[in-house]
């Protein structure tokens, strides 16, 4: 049996979600509510599966697996059929150099970019009690030192510059290793794209798609994922992750994201 603990918005599970859909694979659904009344990701026996109290975590005939990019290999171990790993090892360790990145600095950054464009309006409209409660169960320094500095500032943030820089020249890779072939990685679709794309869609959703016009063959690529039906099962079926609110303040957040990315 395969569960799941994930929410609705995350770029990491909805990775791991990508995944579950191309493979076919049932699996239960175990959702971990993040908003600040709720913050199941600190509820004590969440932290028993995952000490980082962060989605998702997998659960497979009760062993737990946990970190996104982790379980994307797991489940290419378990459930090896569709594959989403190339066949030979030399692509292979190409596909690895992209994944290696989200956690390099892709999935930090575009938390970063996130809070600072709209999600810190959700802890500013927060009881201080409730915020402080928040950040103090927040098992990791970074994260929270981070969250509070971008969330204080915002489009301030010192945090801010460096994660667009880095966004930008990871997109520019993509859109130079699109030239080549029609996936990341040869011909076929595989965890490269998977691990990328999502964090293309959010820029999507925080209405900063613009900042890929002089991308086109990344904005191909990115809409001919959304194409495929695991998209449909592992994305939208979840919700519209541009709500009224975020497509607001990333509208009023464009102005000045556009020229850091620009002076990037």
């Amino acid at each position: 049996m395969l569960a799941l603990y994930h929410f609705d918005r995350s770029t990491a599970a909805q990775k791991v979600r990508l995944s579950l859909a191309e493979k076919r694979l049932a699996w239960e659904s175990r959702y971990v509510d993040p908003s600040l009344s709720k913050r199941d990701q600190h509820d004590p026996e969440y932290l028993k599966l995952n000490p980082r109290g962060v989605v998702p975590t997998l659960i497979h005939d009760g062993k737990v697996v946990r970190e996104s990019q982790v379980i994307l290999e797991y489940l290419e171990d378990a459930f090896p059929a569709p594959p989403l790993r190339p066949a030979s090892p030399y692509e292979r360790a190409q596909m690895r150099l992209w994944t290696k990145l989200i956690d390099e600095s892709v999935h930090v950054d575009s938390r970063t970019i996130g809070q600072c464009v709209a999600m810190r309006f959700v802890t500013l409209e927060a009881d201080p009690a409730t915020l402080k409660k928040h950040y103090d169960a927040m098992p990791e320094e970074t994260r929270r030192d981070n969250d509070q500095i971008n969330n204080e500032m915002g489009l301030d943030s010192p945090l801010l510059p460096g994660a667009l820089r880095r966004f930008k020249r990871i997109f520019e890779d993509i859109e130079r290793a699109l030239g080549n072939s029609p996936w990341l990685v040869g011909d076929n679709y595989s965890l490269a794209d998977i691990s990328m794309v999502v964090y293309a869609n959010r820029l999507e959703t925080f209405q900063l798609s613009a900042l890929l016009d002089d991308l086109p063959k990344l904005k191909d690529w990115l809409v001919r994922i959304k194409q495929r039906p695991s998209f449909a099962e592992a994305v939208v079926k979840w919700g519209d992750t541009s709500s009224p609110a975020r497509v607001r303040h990333g509208k009023e957040a464009f102005p000045k994201v556009k020229a850091l990315w620009d002076a990037a």
